[in-house]
């Protein structure tokens, strides 16, 4: 069998429960594929167990889901971490020396009877690898447990990029581990090990369903008790916000805290806060409608090019000046231009890059963009963050684009079209103290949507 069709019938046995001997067979498979040495095998298999199957999984939001990845996931970690000896050896340092031992270390942690310690110095939390989930979710985590912890030094574990976002926070400091995506599985597993080095001194570990840790399998802790993994399920039949129930979770778990909701937020450094006020500066008294078009190589998320066109000229005749995010990378730069040639409409490109695709944000000056269309930005996620809180309304497809601005206070309307799961708009809807709007549309509805879009943005005010 292909490693996809291993993948489908896991799948299918969440529906059709078979016997034990054919689930193990299946992840044994999975395993050995994603682990290959063969370049080939191993890309088939890396595809078939992450978005053919522990994607389903996890985006159902089901328990039942969650339930078969905690079945399979440990038995292919260990059947990989087994044959490697730098794996197998810190898996002992923690007193596993067995599959078994693996799955009642997992099961103690998914059982959530550990409380919350009374006391804690210094407290680390993992990152959930993805940016715009670190804003939906992860700050909602740093704030609550500043505000538990309030003496306490926080350390958010993941990419240095989420420094300028959310370092500014209160109490929090980033610890830099990034998470390996290339190599067997086996490479992938391997980013754990710089994860336990770096918190291997905390009082206490928050695991809120990180790839880091394959959400919560591999341990970080000596003392179990000083672990707690919260895992982003749903009731059946209650969708809500993933960023809801993750807050009420902490509400019930750190008690007491102050107010019982929490919306995420951005915690900018000195730099990006320095850029917003150059863009501050530079727009004067024009309104800005923030545009992201990006879909994190998804082209599902998308509209048709013609649909993307027709908004921007339904913004400019709003009355609008438009900030667009050019993208990163070769193929999001040809998109953009292709988009501005279609539009028929010219742009004033800045560039925080330091590459020389526009305007360094250091020369921007009053009333720079008086006569502008559309600015283009090219450069950093904090610098798009950092341009964004200067604006009066964003408009994204479901990426980090609409999470940065309703946590930076902007109003939003998100186009949320590409999703295989009802439940996924209102989980990844953003979260924040303006206006959010979020028009779902579905894959069959997207040749006809574009006047529900335009007419949930507003006019400039």
């Amino acid at each position: 069998m292909l490693p996809r069709a291993h993948a489908d019938a896991l799948l299918t046995w969440l529906t059709q429960p078979g016997t034990d001997a054919n689930l193990i067979a299946h992840a044994d498979a999975l395993a050995d594929a994603a682990d290959a040495d063969d370049e080939s095998v191993r890309n088939a298999g890396l595809q078939a167990l992450f978005a053919g199957l522990v994607e389903p999984l996890n985006d159902g939001f089901s328990p039942a889901g969650r339930d078969l990845y905690a079945r399979i996931f440990p038995r292919i970690i260990w059947r990989v971490a087994n044959r490697d000896p730098a794996l197998r050896e810190r898996l002992a340092r923690f007193g596993i020396s067995d599959e078994a031992s693996l799955l009642a270390r997992y099961a103690r942690a998914r059982s959530g009877r550990d409380p919350a310690p009374a006391q804690a110095q210094r407290i680390a939390v993992l990152s959930r690898v993805t940016i715009g989930a670190d804003i939906l979710l992860t700050s909602v985590v740093l704030q609550r447990l500043h505000q538990r912890y309030p003496q306490a030094r926080i350390d958010l574990v993941g990419d240095a990029k989420l420094a300028p976002l959310l370092g500014g926070l209160p109490g929090v400091h980033i610890l830099p581990v990034a998470y390996g995506r290339r190599g067997p599985l086996r490479q992938r597993l391997a980013s754990w090990l710089a994860v336990a080095d770096a918190v291997a001194d905390h009082d206490l570990v928050v695991g809120p369903d990180s790839r880091l840790d394959q959400l919560g399998i591999l341990p970080l802790t000596r003392d179990p008790a000083r672990f707690l993994l919260w895992e982003n399920t749903l009731p059946p039949g209650a969708p809500a916000s993933l960023s809801t129930v993750l807050d009420d979770w902490l509400a019930q778990k750190f008690a007491p805290v102050w107010g019982r909701v929490c919306t995420p937020a951005l915690g900018l450094d000195a730099a990006a806060r320095a850029a917003a006020h150059q863009w501050h500066v530079a727009w004067a008294t024009r309104r800005v409608c923030a545009v992201k078009l990006d879909h994190g190589g998804n082209a599902a998320k998308a509209l048709p090019r013609a649909q993307e066109v027709a908004l921007l000229h339904h913004l400019r005749a709003q009355g609008w000046t438009i900030l667009l995010d050019r993208g990163f990378g070769a193929e999001e730069l040809a998109n953009s231009d292709t988009l501005l040639a279609e539009a028929q409409l010219t742009a004033i490109d800045v560039d925080d890059s330091g590459s020389g695709k526009g305007l360094p944000i250091g020369e921007l000056h009053p009333g720079q963009f008086a006569e502008a269309e559309i600015v283009r930005f090219h450069g950093s996620i904090s610098g798009w963050a950092a341009a964004v809180t200067t604006c009066g309304h964003a408009v994204s497809y479901d990426s980090v684009g609409h999470h940065l601005a309703a946590a930076a206070g902007i109003p939003v309307t998100v186009a949320f079209t590409g999703h295989a799961h009802a439940d996924f708009p209102i989980a990844w809807q953003p979260r924040g103290p303006a206006a959010i709007t979020v028009v779902v549309i579905e894959s069959t509805e997207k040749a006809n949507a574009l006047p529900r879009l335009l007419a949930a943005i507003p006019t400039p005010s």
